[in-house]
């Protein structure tokens, strides 16, 4: 487990300077497609290219951010954030209140709810929230609930639905089987009115399910859907149940995972904006 450790969040030294803090919204067309995965290591790989980094837990209907890294203890977290932001009283002070540093690293989690969200969340209290978030942090990621055609609440599917209308860059996780690219398929109408400019991420990808995956994903999207795949992130199992088994996520392990690797190049390339070659290639290679 990750150690929390006492901090002052304006104290922490970020990387080179930015256009700007930037909000990431991860969400996929339904549950276990790996968003949750890709939202803790990408704000890790984030954090450990020295950004200032918050992790919003936002999936209303399933909160499990602290699970992956054995938390406990946990602070008010979001719910928190929205019944004070509701008072119009959220501030850099309220943030770091509702929030745990993890130790050597210059991430910082906000834990979700612990059970469903049943009051609304008003668009007013998700904009307080978030503007104080860019205030301290460079990077903002809120891994949200599914988009799917049948949200597990109404207020869950709100929430995300504000989010992603607030967010810099929208990230869309689906798994790359059948099962999964039919699910994105059946969703892409709902995600192209939420935001077209989506970046799609294939998970999982393996060639023992889908033979030349990547190539015949690329052929399906390109028939059937207005999206290319901006990264696929290849199946590594050994790297991933070992995160998973020890509470250190995937990035935080060996830089010579695939699923490292892959994740590494895609956040170089479209977060960090650096598009090198080399990083382009390792992202759309997987």
């Amino acid at each position: 487990m990750l150690p929390i450790i006492p901090r002052s969040i304006l104290g922490r030294v970020a990387q080179k300077s930015q256009a700007g803090p930037i909000v990431i919204a991860v969400s996929s067309p339904h549950g276990s497609q790996g968003k949750t995965t890709v939202a803790i290591n990408l704000a890790l790989e984030l954090a450990s290219e020295r950004a200032r980094v918050l992790l919003i837990d936002g999936d209303l209907a399933a909160s499990s951010i602290p699970n992956h890294f054995l938390l406990s203890d946990l602070p008010a977290g979001l719910p928190g954030a929205i019944r004070v932001a509701n008072q119009n009283r959220f501030d850099i002070d309220q943030l770091e209140r509702l929030t745990l540093p993890l130790a050597k690293s210059t991430l910082v989690i906000m834990p979700g709810f612990s059970g469903p969200a049943e009051s609304e969340i008003s668009s007013q209290a998700v904009e307080r929230i978030l503007e104080t978030a860019k205030a301290s942090f460079d990077y903002t990621v809120i891994d949200l609930g599914s988009i799917g055609l049948a949200a597990p609440t109404l207020v869950a599917e709100q929430f995300t639905q504000t989010v992603f209308g607030m967010a810099d860059k929208k990230l869309i996780v689906c798994l790359a089987d059948p099962i999964g690219i039919f699910r994105f398929l059946a969703t892409e109408q709902k995600v192209l009115e939420l935001a077209s400019d989506s970046l799609l991420l294939m998970n999982r990808v393996r060639n023992s399910v889908i033979p030349a995956a990547k190539r015949e994903i690329a052929i399906t999207l390109q028939r059937l859907s207005q999206f290319e795949v901006a990264c696929y992130l290849p199946d590594d199992p050994q790297q991933i149940d070992q995160a998973i088994r020890t509470g250190v996520p995937a990035v935080s392990l060996s830089r010579s995972g695939l699923f490292r690797q892959a994740m590494t190049g895609f956040v170089r390339a479209e977060i960090l904006g650096s598009k090198g070659q080399l990083d382009s290639r390792v992202a759309k290679l997987g």
